[in-house]
């Protein structure tokens, strides 16, 4: 065989294998509430370390705001539409998402659901923080704080109506409330998904319950990231505003402000949840499913209490945070 045509054949050969390298080549979806936030970045991190480790191509795609329930079910409409091989989907409604995840199931493309619930059972898992039991723990905290005070006051600072992990986390808190014999003072939801619109919420439910001078609340939980921020910004105001503020507060999710914020003494727990290890969970769970490995229908990703004490002492909680 002359030179040039053995040539021509091994980049025959190897153009073919190539092809045949990518074609093998799983293309998963992994589509967040949001693409904005720090949460939402960690998570989308173990997304993609999971990708690289198992050696899989995917496409990451969320929606600006976790408010926009229309522009994730045309996102979930182009992935089907791409010929994706698998749907991890994080949902911004429980009950408007079922109908587009039977419909990718349909269509052949299995869907694991990570984060926050969806009604039905299309989907392959559920790849989560226990939320209810996340509720609890801050229940358990504010309880332990505030003490045996029948009738104390709290507040539940919830988050968009319909998300089911933050519904879930509030459900938590408000029936560990009431079992230790408070009272429920308040439970807003904020107009918008940001935390201006938590804020917004905080500050409006707040003022109501200032009274000579003082705040007449006895503690306040907050269900997620963008509400724990909201509510210590608004706190913050109070005092600025001249207002005395004696409240035990326990929020949901970190971030670097709030750690600082706990080290502080300026909120005095909060409940973590590992969202690299959510993202990495979800593509890994994922993988099995379109390799058709047997997967839990429920794969629980954990929560711990962060509080001063241990942002100092606990290693595993200094690592969780970034410390």
């Amino acid at each position: 065989m002359k030179l040039n045509s053995f040539i021509a054949l091994a980049l025959t050969v190897g153009f073919a294998a190539a092809q045949l390298h990518a074609a093998d080549t799983l293309t998963l979806a992994a589509i967040p509430k949001s693409t904005g936030g720090e949460f939402w970045e960690t998570v989308g991190r173990g997304a993609q370390h999971a990708a690289k480790d198992l050696g899989v191509t995917l496409k990451w795609e969320g929606t600006v705001t976790e408010t926009e329930i229309a522009e994730q079910n045309k996102i979930i409409e182009n992935m089907v539409n791409l010929g994706v091989q698998g749907i991890a989907l994080a949902p911004l409604n429980q009950k408007a998402m079922r109908k587009q995840v039977e419909n990718a199931v349909a269509a052949g493309i299995p869907v694991v659901i990570f984060d926050s619930g969806v009604d039905g059972d299309a989907h392959s898992s559920f790849v989560a923080t226990d939320n209810k039991n996340g509720g609890v723990i801050g229940g358990k905290e504010i309880v332990r704080l505030i003490g045996d005070k029948k009738g104390a006051k709290v507040m539940c600072m919830r988050f968009v109506q319909g998300t089911g992990s933050t519904e879930a986390r509030s459900a938590g808190f408000i029936e560990t409330a009431k079992a230790a014999g408070y009272t429920v003072a308040a439970d807003p939801y904020p107009d918008t998904g940001t935390i201006e619109g938590c804020k917004n919420a905080a500050v409006n439910t707040l003022e109501k319950f200032v009274k000579d001078g003082a705040l007449d609340l006895d503690g306040i939980f907050a269900a997620n990231l963008y509400s724990t921020i909201g509510v210590e910004s608004a706190l913050d105001d109070l005092r600025k505003g001249g207002v005395k503020v004696n409240v035990k507060f326990v929020g949901f999710d970190t971030s670097k402000k709030l750690v600082e914020s706990v080290q502080a003494g300026k909120i005095d727990a909060l409940v973590a949840q590992n969202p690299e290890k959510m993202g990495y969970l979800a593509v890994e769970t994922l993988y099995k499913v379109v390799k058709k490995q047997e997967v839990p229908k429920m794969v629980d990703t954990g929560t711990v209490l962060v509080t001063k004490d241990k942002l100092s002492n606990d290693p595993e909680v200094r690592k969780l945070v970034g410390l």
